[in-house]
């Protein structure tokens, strides 16, 4: 028996399988194609082969008209020129240059859009905010999230030269996804600049971070976060095994979401005041007793200082992820070079050598880069004092007290109780405290985030 795999039908064959097959189902409906102007008509078998041919003449002509299109494009993203379709907004095509400037009359609301973005505003209140004003969208009509989301996500925003993620399919086509990514050049894998931006690279790399912390994957689509009101909302889970689950505030209770769910899980539930009040006080009494190099101090410094000084960190992270890209891109092009071989003769391996060198050398000035950026320190002090400590968290709201613990704590587990039976914390309720991350470690000295 022959296992092998059958030979894709060719892209000629297919075009004429598919013309068959519509004229087929023509036949079946009881009508007929006719083209008075070619006297086809094809009730006639001579007619049904010429019109196959010609659907096969207008799949070449289609074919080589999008190999010239994308010839044409390569050729203007060379040049960092606008290709076509209508620049973000706050943004105009220079008519000489065919490169992005500022638009004089919405660059000034574009600005203020990423300014809002980058202090951490939510994507809804920007859009009240520029509606309330009547500023108008660049259709005309009102702001909502997902026109501002399309917008701070656009690399053209941050002056770099899009390019929409598409996709072969079964039949051979090529499919856009809708996805823009920042163009790379193929023969120096660098962005491409396209002109001006309303915002720097790094503002869209932290802008991109931020976005993302507030969303969750569901389907292959990013949904955002709901957003709690309840103490614990976001750190406390269920504790039976084979669960895991989050814990919502139902009522005056916490209460495991699979089993509301109608998952298999016995459920977990607890009164949420005595959850919340057993790790509110294991809060305020654990930070005080910490030594000054405690690894849990450590970690709390380490988020925090990541809160307070998000743009640099967010620059570092664009960073190091640029260059986890580049070292990947070159792994790759020794992969083609010595294992696939892909570079055969002496122009090819001069062209390897060539695109080679220029990754190293981007890798290492990316280092420096990294090296360059100060690493900020935040003042740890009024957390080891145990007066000042429960002073802050008296004032302090319930959103406040959420992010606090936030920074010490990474999960709060709640087991399975007796019906009936007063809960005991210590026996029900478990804290995972904050620990600092490998990648932390690795990326800066430990202690450097304490003052």
């Amino acid at each position: 028996m022959n296992d092998a795999a059958p030979a894709p039908t060719p892209a000629p064959r297919r075009a004429r399988l598919r013309a068959g097959k519509v004229l087929d189902d023509i036949e079946k409906a009881g009508g007929r194609l006719v083209s008075v102007l070619d006297g086809l008509d094809t009730s006639n078998d001579s007619a049904r082969m010429v019109v196959a041919m010609l659907a096969e003449l207008a799949r070449s002509e289609s074919n080589n008209l999008g190999t010239r299109v994308g010839h044409a494009k390569r050729y203007l993203r060379s040049k960092g020129q606008w290709i076509g379709g209508q620049p973000p907004y706050g943004l105009l095509i220079d008519a000489q240059t065919k490169k992005l400037v500022h638009d004089p009359e919405h660059a000034v609301y574009a600005r203020l859009i990423a300014d809002e973005a980058l202090a951490g505003t939510s994507l809804v209140k920007i859009a009240r905010l520029l509606n309330e004003y009547e500023i108008l969208s660049p259709r005309g009509g009102q702001w909502n999230a997902a026109s501002i989301m399309q917008l701070l996500r656009s690399p053209a925003f941050a002056g770099l030269m899009p390019e929409t993620e598409s996709v072969e399919t079964d039949d051979g086509e090529r499919k856009y996804t809708g996805r823009v990514f920042p163009y790379r050049d193929p023969e120096t894998l660098d962005t491409v600049e396209i002109g001006e931006g309303i915002i720097t690279v790094g503002e869209r790399e932290q802008i991109i971070r931020t976005l993302e912390s507030r969303t969750f994957v569901h389907a292959g689509k990013r949904r955002p976060k709901p957003e709690g009101t309840a103490l614990l909302t976001g750190l406390v889970f269920c504790a039976v095994p084979g669960c895991g689950r989050r814990m919502h505030r139902v009522g005056g209770s916490y209460q495991c979401m699979a089993r509301r769910a109608g998952n298999q899980c016995i459920g977990a539930s607890a009164l949420a005041e005595a959850v919340d009040q057993y790790v509110t006080e294991q809060f305020l009494t654990k930070l005080p007793a910490l030594e000054p190099d405690d690894p849990l101090l450590v970690a709390i410094a380490d988020r925090w200082v990541h809160r307070v000084d998000p743009e640099t960190f967010a620059k570092r992270d664009a960073l190091t992820a640029e260059i986890q890209d580049e070292e990947a891109r070159l792994a790759d092009l020794e992969d083609a070079r010595y294992v696939r071989g892909e570079f055969s003769g002496a122009a090819a391996v001069e062209r390897y050598n060539r695109l080679s060198e220029r990754l190293r050398g981007r890798i290492e000035g990316l280092r420096a880069d990294l090296y360059k950026l100060p690493m900020p320190s935040v003042d740890v002090s009024p957390m080891l004092d145990g007066l000042t400590l429960r002073e802050a968290w008296a004032d302090a709201t319930n959103e406040d007290r959420r992010s606090r613990l936030s920074l010490a704590i990474d999960r709060v587990e709640v087991s399975k109780g007796v019906r009936g039976q007063r809960i005991i914390p210590e026996q029900r309720i478990e804290i995972h405290w904050a620990r600092l991350a490998e990648t932390d470690t690795a990326a800066a000295p430990v202690g450097s985030a304490l003052v």
